[in-house]
């Protein structure tokens, strides 16, 4: 019952069920934890069911080829050896006979083996499937008798052998139902000169039974052999054990030995004895089987022998009295008593000769002992007594053989079950033997699969802490946008958390196509995350973007439906005034058909995606955003949301193909009625109008849309914003591979054209309305003119960001002032390229340069020729198109030639845009170099001059290449629009430089000023009120007066970077910036200079003096604005600010307060103008206040759009600072007077107080209590 268990167990077709039920069950759990869908599982499934059929048919495929090999060499084989056969009886009939018989007899007996109960089973593969057995043993030993005498059954009808097979008349194949048996010559085993057959003959078997070439190896040896000379078997011993080694080394396996000892019945008294014996008796086997054991020593092997003999030798003697008892009354044969004896006298012979064939010997492999068995085929011959002629030469007697029985009918005895329920049955016990070299590759595949399956496993720890570690940092995101939002409802908080969303989502997203090798071996979590954090990003932008944007939109067509019948027919406005590139959108009309159209097309496409159009969408949920932002944006910095939103939208809108893209739910009754009364408005525009909008709308979907981001790259996004986006309509290729031509078929015939966004189709005809020259002409004239504008918009949209510290400054200038990859060059060149199709000076220019061709460029480079004129080559002049030639400059190419100017090449392909970048190259080995230095503040300090002076400075330079070459020739509005591109990185430059200059003010400072006042004279009288020590005159002097340490400190470290205005001080600016005073510097520095009195005190005059600072705040729709106090200027063009600094009253001018500004249009508005005393104090009650943080009041002017604001701060006065009257200075003096430690930047002033000049009083009037 076990053994049936286990071999239900062991099969393999069992086996193979298990292992597909296990797999599905794997699959299936692994798609419920990994939350895919079934479907994959199955298919995974289905696959490896594909996979393993395959693999069977392809084993079973090998199997019948290779049976069909080997079928074909066997018959192959016995043609060879019939024509061996024909050849030695030179006889030709009987070779053609002979062969004919031996085909004949091979093909009957494949198809036997075949049509057996294994080949209905196996097929074709029937002959290769069956186990192999080979039987050596010495000539006449009886290995054919036994085989033919087994009772096996031979699928031959007439009883005959093959013989001759495979060896040329070396082998027999003896093939039965059960098995095949080779039954090789005796020659093998005792002649060694016939190696090179046999070696042939097991080369044989290897190439057409790769696995395993043999299933066992049957040893026959004759008992009469062994019996009668025992160094005769020991002989055959040996020679039969170099058979069976090479039987190892050249079939590479190891196969179980049988040994048999046939003729048996040549022992006297065996006929006798089995005479009556039955069927079954006669087919048992007779002998020992010994369990399998791989290695065995010879030791063990003997004593296993010697029992087992022993067993069988009592056994005989209990069968012979058994046999005497049951014939008492009759008369017996003398064997029936002898054969025990008989049997018992040749255990010596055969113990000797299996311990000579299963001899230890370091040089040979150890042959698989089996079994031993004892079988008699034929019963002839005479019987060998060796236990009667022992008996005789002990006690000297004289032997007369007895004669030799005569058996009635010849029986094979003990070899049925042996071959079948014995041998045959062990053919799975082979083993195949590895050689050395083989060895070496197993151990070294073993090796390499270890280390594989380690590395594997190390990779897929690596990798499983790598993503854990992702899904942390995920998670940490989250919980950080949950922090950042918790009992927050501003916009700022809200803007933040969705750019922390959106620079994961944008690293998962790349880490689609290249992710690092810590996150794969098939453990990536990304997708799972970034289908998450979409999920959140969306929802998020839905509420903050979506929502406010819908709202404005609905709002807009629901206002349009209501005052329906004021839409007319839109016609061309005339060109707007260019609005600044901080400036809010103009607001959308509701009775401006474009407007309302675009609204409507813009709620169609965010209800349904397929219409999409990124530029569109951009250009008008801005539109329509940025009203809410400005309303909602609380404390949040103007510049922030906007670079905030800006990435937001770019993120949003580049979204489009993601199925989770958050989509709108129209309000149908409300789209119907906008359809309808467009609709009806659209029907009453001019035929022109509408081929003209119809042909814009299909250019923008053909071709791409043109922004900051895509020019520049990734790489430089962070260095370059836009906050316009071209229409695909309006680029040149959009221009040249579609509009023209459409300009041209809308002039000629009658064009039809459906608008999905009104759901309406018309027919017009342009002919009717006059020459389809002037036809043309007239749409290329609209069209130029919104590609100037578009391109206008985009060009006052382009800001440099703000440079981060130093170290970002360093870094963005190798970007910069790269002239390879430098992205402003990208922008420019790119502008030029899509703007100078409409300016034919540049086109032929181009085409000039590129027709001289390679003898031009050889008679200028090498022989140093000038060039000749283009007239000079006739058949150049033949390319050229004179009409071209004379075309006049566009619109386009009129707005932009100033950007031609930059980047044509001129002489020797340098170009204005080349002298720029390296310019700026120049600046960024310089910054380099200050930050090589370790300490940049020296540097710094000393670039800062340079700048300042206007002389060895690479700004200076950089700066005066803009304005004195390459801005000269434009007009104002081209100016206004290309040089705070060029002028920005300079600036941000400059800026970045001032913090570290002024640290190196203030440490020198210290080193010379402070810390020696703080030796010598800080804890003296009078600067020490309690002191017992008084300063002497002498030692004052050394610090304070004319000729003092701070006066001397201020022109010498200080001298090029302020401005000195008698005792006042003021920073030296470049580009409206400089050092920062402190307000204590500004204050008490008449003091510190001031001559010294007789009583050691300052001796100051003048009257009463108030010091504050002001920082302007950025104007939208300005260039620049100027604020006057007494004579006292501060001019701001919407740079970084910085607080300056001013007295009241001042002595550098007029009396008087006025405010100005300059818009982009070049008009001067003047915001307020008051002269005299009172100037100041009229200003400030004009204003509109609002109090700050820290002693801080806004003021804010405006006229018309034009909004001026500034920030006011009071630093000091007369009663704080001692300088506001002889009486005060004598009773104060230097008593407790300190030195600040720093004198210059971010230095905190004192909250200001009470004064009692009414101007600054004016202030805050309400707040006085």
């Amino acid at each position: 019952m076990l053994r049936r268990i286990w071999n239900f167990l062991t099969d393999s077709r069992h086996l193979t069920i298990l292992a597909f039920v296990a797999l599905a069950l794997s699959l299936y759990l692994g798609a419920e934890l990994l939350e895919v869908a079934l479907v994959w599982a199955l298919a995974l499934l289905l696959l490896a069911l594909l996979a393993w059929l395959v693999f069977w048919l392809l084993q079973r495929r090998r199997a019948r080829r290779d049976a069909q090999a080997l079928g074909q060499a066997i018959l192959n084989q016995a043609e060879i050896a019939a024509a061996n056969a024909a050849e030695a009886q030179h006889t030709r009939q009987a070779q053609h006979g002979e062969l004919d018989t031996l085909r004949a007899g091979m093909l009957e007996a494949i198809e036997t083996i075949k049509s057996s109960k294994l080949g209905l089973k196996s097929g074709a593969a029937a002959l290769y499937e069956l186990p192999w057995y080979m039987i050596i043993g010495n000539p006449a030993a009886g290995k054919s008798s036994a085989i033919l005498h087994s009772g096996l059954q031979f699928p031959f009808a007439d009883g005959k052998i093959v013989q001759g097979v495979g060896g040329t008349r070396n082998c027999d194949w003896f093939f039965t139902t059960d098995g095949i048996v080779l039954d090789t010559a005796g020659r093998y085993s005792v002649v060694d000169e016939h190696r090179g057959e046999w070696f042939g003959f097991l080369d044989l078997l290897k190439k057409y039974r790769r696995k395993a070439p043999i299933n066992g190896i049957i040893v026959a040896v004759s008992i009469a052999e062994l019996s009668g000379d025992p160094e005769a078997g020991m002989q055959l011993a040996r020679s039969l054990r170099k058979r069976v080694q090479d039987v190892i080394e050249r079939l590479e396996v190891f196969a179980p030995l049988y040994i048999v000892f046939t003729k048996a019945d040549l022992i006297a008294g065996f006929t006798e004895f089995f005479a009556d014996a039955e069927r079954s008796e006669r087919e048992r086997a007779w002998g020992a089987t010994m369990p399998y054991q791989r290695k065995l020593p010879t030791q063990q092997l003997l004593t296993f022998f010697d029992q087992s003999f022993d067993e069988l030798h009592d056994g005989l003697t209990e069968l012979s009295l058994a046999n005497m008892a049951h014939r008492q009354r009759t008369t017996m044969a003398p064997g029936v008593f002898t054969f025990p004896l008989e049997f018992a006298a040749i255990k010596n012979s055969l113990r000797i000769f299996i311990a000579t064939l299963f001899e230890e010997n370091p040089f040979q492999f150890q042959p698989v002992f089996r079994g031993f068995y004892l079988t008699s085929a034929l019963q002839e011959g005479e019987p060998v007594s060796a236990s009667s002629q022992q008996v005789a030469r002990r006690f000297d007697l004289a032997f007369a053989p007895a004669p030799a029985a005569v058996s009635r009918r010849q029986h094979g005895y003990f070899l049925l079950d042996l071959f079948r329920k014995v041998i045959f049955a062990d053919k799975y016990l082979v083993a195949n033997y590895a050689s050395p070299a083989k060895q070496r590759f197993k151990y070294a595949v073993f090796f390499a699969a270890t280390l594989a399956l380690g590395g594997s496993l190390g990779a897929w720890s690596w990798s499983y802490l790598g993503n854990r570690q992702l899904v942390a940092n995920v998670e940490a995101d989250l919980n950080k946008v949950v922090r950042l939002q918790d009992q927050r409802l501003d916009l700022q908080s809200r803007l933040e958390a969705l750019e922390i969303l959106q620079d994961r989502i944008e690293q998962l997203e790349a880490y689609r196509t290249q992710r690092p090798w810590s996150l794969r071996m098939g453990l990536y979590q990304g997708n799972l995350l970034e289908r998450k954090l979409r999920e959140e990003y969306f929802n998020g932008v839905r509420h903050v973007m979506l929502e406010p944007v819908v709202a404005g939109l609905e709002g807009l067509l629901a206002e349009m439906n209501g005052s329906a019948e004021q839409l007319q027919p839109a016609s061309r406005t005339p060109e707007a005034a260019r609005p600044s590139a901080g400036a809010t959108y103009q607001a959308a009309s509701p009775t401006n058909v474009e407007d309302a159209y675009n609204a409507l097309k813009t709620y169609l496409m965010l209800a349904d995606k397929t219409h999409a159009e990124s530029s569109h969408l951009n250009d008008q949920m801005t539109r329509f955003w940025r009203g809410w932002l400005e309303g909602n944006r609380g404390a949040m910095p103007r510049e922030q949301m906007i670079r905030s939103a800006e990435r937001l939208m770019t993120f949003y809108l580049a979204q489009v193909s993601d199925p989770s893209w958050p989509r709108i739910t129209q309000k149908l009754a409300l789209v119907d009625q906008a359809r309808e009364n467009l609709r009806r408005v659209v029907r009453g525009m001019p035929a022109r109008e509408r081929v003209y909008a119809d042909i814009k709308a299909r250019a923008s979907t053909r071709f791409p849309g043109v922004t900051v981001a895509r020019i520049v790259g990734e790489q430089d996004q962070a260095l370059l914003a836009g906050s316009h986006a071209v229409s695909g309509a309006f680029t040149r290729q959009a221009w040249e591979k579609f509009v023209e031509n459409a300009f041209r078929d809308a002039a000629n015939r009658e064009l039809q054209s459906a608008d999905w966004v009104l759901k309406s189709a018309s027919t017009d005809d342009l002919t009717l309305e006059g020459s389809p020259e002037q036809i043309e002409k007239n749409l290329v004239a609209l069209y130029k003119a919104d590609y100037a504008r578009e391109w206008q918009k985009f060009v006052q949209g382009v800001a440099i960001a703000d440079l981060k510290g130093f170290d970002g400054a360093v870094l963005a200038m190798n970007r910069l002032g790269d002239p390879q990859s430098s992205p402003i060059a990208k922008l420019l060149t790119t502008i030029y390229q899509e703007t100078s199709w409409d300016n034919p000076a540049l086109q032929n220019a181009e085409l000039r340069k590129a027709e001289r061709g390679i003898i031009a460029w050889f008679k200028e480079t090498v022989l140093r020729r000038a060039p000749s004129q283009l007239t000079a080559n006739p058949g150049l002049n033949a390319q050229l198109d004179p009409a071209r030639l004379d075309k006049p400059m566009g619109p386009v190419g009129r707005e932009f030639a100033g950007v031609g100017k930059l980047v044509a090449a001129q002489d020797k392909d340098a170009s204005l845009m080349r002298a720029y970048l390296e310019a700026l190259s120049k600046l960024r080995s310089r910054l380099n170099q200050l930050k090589n230095q370790g300490d940049a503040g020296p540097g710094a300090k000393q670039f800062m001059q340079q700048t300042l002076e206007g002389a060895g400075s690479e700004l200076a330079d950089a700066l005066k290449l803009v304005d004195e070459q390459m801005l000269t020739g434009m007009s104002d509005a081209q100016k206004l629009a290309i040089r705070p591109i060029l002028v920005r990185p300079l600036t941000q430059t400059f800026a970045v430089i001032v913090a570290p200059a002024e640290l190196e003010v203030n440490k020198t400072w210290t080193a010379q000023v402070y810390e020696p006042f703080q030796r010598t004279l800080a804890n003296k009288y009078p600067f020490a009120p309690t002191a017992r020590i008084e300063a002497s005159n002498l030692e004052i002097g050394q610090f304070f007066g004319p000729e003092g340490l701070v006066a001397k400190f201020v022109t010498t470290s200080m001298g090029p970077l302020v401005v000195r205005r008698g005792d006042m001080l003021a920073p030296r600016t470049w580009a409206d910036m400089g050092i920062n005073l402190s307000p204590q510097m500004v204050a008490r520095f008449p003091a510190w200079i001031a001559p010294l009195g007789a009583g050691g005190v300052a001796a100051t005059s003048g009257g009463a003096q108030t010091v504050f600072q002001i920082l302007p705040s950025p104007a939208p729709g300005t260039l620049e604005y100027t604020v006057e106090v007494d004579g006292q200027q501060l001019r701001y063009r919407n740079t970084p600010a910085q607080w300056t600094n001013m007295v009241h009253p001042s002595a550098q001018g007029a009396a008087g307060a006025r405010i100005s500004a300059v818009t982009f249009d070049g008009r001067t508005v003047e915001l307020f103008n008051e002269p005299g005393q009172f100037g100041l104090k009229r200003m400030i009650d004009a204003a509109v206040k609002k109090r700050k943080d820290g002693g801080v009041f806004e003021l804010r002017w405006s006229r018309g759009e034009v909004v001026v604001a500034l920030d006011l701060k009071i630093t000091s006065s007369a009663e704080t600072t001692g300088v506001g009257a002889d009486t005060a200075v004598q009773e104060q003096g230097f008593r407790g007077m300190k030195l600040p430690e720093t004198i210059v930047g971010g230095v905190a002033a004192p909250a200001p107080v009470p004064l009692p000049a009414p101007a600054i009083a004016a202030v805050a009037p309400g707040e006085a209590k």
